[in-house]
C-alpha cells in the first residue's frame, strides 16, 4: 500500500523491461501517466486508485514482500533468485509463500538462465561432461570450476541436481562473458536471449544448460490480497484486463454477411464451411457461428463470425476468405481483437483459490 491509501504497484524503472512492462499495460487499457522519465511515482488514468512506483527489477520482489508494494511486475528469474527455487524445487501452490506469483508468464521480456562454457571446451556440450571435468579439475588442478552468475542460489541448486559440487560460484562486477576470456572464471551462468552475445564471446550453451526460462510475471502481497478488500478488488480488475489482453494478442475477429433460406439452413452452411476450411487449413485456429439475428441488409441475411488465430499465415487468411465467398458471403471483415474475456478470469478463479487455503 501507499501512505495515500492507494494500492502500490511497483514497475521496473530502467531497461527493456521498463519498456516493454509500459507499453504492455497500456496494451490491456493501464496506461501509466509518466511525463517525466526521471520521476519515481505515476498513475493510471483509467484506474486512479493505484499509485505506480518505479524501482530496480531486482528490489522489487523484497518490495511487495515487506508490503511497501502490494503488487508488482518484474522478471520470473529476480523473482525466482530472491525466493531461493524456482521452476525445478517446487510448485508455487505448495509454498505458503508471503509473495504469490498472481500471472507467471505476461508473454514479454523472454529470457533464459543458461550455462555456458568456452567454445575451445570441444568435449564438453552437456552437465554430464561438466560432472566430470569438475572432478578432473579437482585433482589435477586443485580446486574446482569457477562459475561466475549473477545467480549464485538457481546456479547452486542447478548444479547439485547434476551433482556438480567441485565447484566455486561467485558473482563478479561487469559483464559475465569477459570472465573467461580473463581468466577469472572458468564458465558462467547468464541470462540470454537469443544466445548471439554468448556466441560473439566464444562460449557455448549446453545442450541441457538451461537452469530456468523466464518471462516477465505479476506479483502480489499475499496478506494485502487476503486481508485488503480495496487490494483484492484492484488485483482482480488487472488479472481481468491482463488475462483478456493476452488471450486477444495475436488474434483476429472475422465477421462476414451471409444470404440463408432459414436458420437450419444458415446452421448447415456453417458446418459445410467449417468441414471445408479443416481441409484447406487443419492446423488454423478458426471457430466459426451465425447469429439469429437478421442484419441489416434484410431478411435471410445472417452474420457470420469466427476468431482467426495467431498462426494463421496471410495466405491461409486468403484461403479462408475465398471459401466463404463460394459459401455467399459479402462484407467480410478482419479486425484485429483487443480483448478476449471467456466465461471466467482463470487468473481470479486461481487466486481466490489460494487465498481460501491461506484462512
Amino acid at each position: 500500500m501507499s501512505v495515500n491509501g492507494s494500492v502500490r504497484l511497483a514497475l521496473p524503472g530502467k531497461g527493456a523491461l521498463e519498456s516493454a512492462t509500459l507499453a504492455f499495460l497500456a496494451e490491456c487499457g493501464l496506461k501509466v501517466n509518466r511525463s517525466n522519465p526521471r520521476q519515481y511515482l505515476a498513475r493510471i488514468k483509467s484506474m486512479s486508485e493505484i499509485e505506480v512506483v518505479f524501482q530496480r527489477a531486482a528490489d522489487i520482489p523484497e518490495l511487495v514482500q515487506s508490503g511497501d508494494a502490494a503488487l508488482g511486475i518484474t522478471g520470473y528469474d529476480i523473482l525466482a533468485e530472491h525466493r531461493g527455487y524456482g521452476d525445478e524445487e517446487a510448485e508455487e501452490e505448495d509454498h505458503d509463500e508471503e509473495t504469490m506469483v498472481l500471472v507467471r508468464d505476461l508473454g514479454y521480456g523472454g529470457c533464459r538462465l543458461v550455462v555456458a562454457v568456452p567454445e575451445t571446451w570441444i568435449d564438453v556440450s552437456t552437465c554430464a561432461d561438466l560432472w566430470h571435468l569438475s572432478g578432473y579439475y579437482r585433482t589435477h588442478k586443485g580446486h574446482g570450476l569457477r562459475i561466475a552468475t549473477k545467480y549464485p542460489i538457481l546456479t547452486g541448486q542447478f548444479l547439485r541436481r547434476h551433482n556438480i559440487t567441485h565447484c566455486k560460484i561467485f558473482s563478479p562486477h561487469g559483464a559475465l562473458e569477459a570472465a573467461p576470456l580473463t581468466d577469472t572464471a572458468d564458465l558462467i551462468v547468464d541470462l540470454t536471449e537469443t544466445g548471439t552475445t554468448l556466441r560473439e564471446n566464444h562460449l557455448k550453451l549446453l545442450d541441457d544448460g538451461v537452469v530456468l526460462r523466464s518471462q516477465a510475471t505479476m506479483i502480489g502481497n499475499a496478506e494485502l490480497l487476503s486481508q485488503n478488500p480495496e487490494v483484492l478488488r484492484v488485483t482482480e480488475i488487472m488479472l481481468e484486463l491482463i488475462e483478456a489482453r493476452v488471450q486477444a494478442r495475436n488474434r483476429s475477429m472475422l465477421v462476414a454477411e451471409v444470404r440463408a433460406e432459414n436458420a437450419e439452413a444458415m446452421q448447415n452452411i456453417c458446418a459445410g464451411l467449417k468441414h471445408r476450411l479443416r481441409a484447406i487449413a487443419p492446423n488454423l485456429e478458426f471457430r466459426i457461428t451465425a447469429s439469429d439475428l437478421i442484419s441489416n441488409m434484410g431478411t435471410g441475411w445472417y452474420t457470420i463470425s469466427g476468431v482467426v488465430g495467431g498462426r494463421t499465415e496471410v495466405s491461409e487468411l486468403l484461403e479462408v476468405i475465398a471459401v466463404l465467398r463460394g459459401a455467399g458471403a459479402v462484407n467480410v471483415n478482419v479486425t484485429p481483437l483487443t480483448y478476449c474475456f471467456t466465461k471466467e478470469s482463470v487468473s481470479v478463479r486461481a487466486l481466490h483459490e489460494r487465498l481460501k487455503r491461506m484462512r
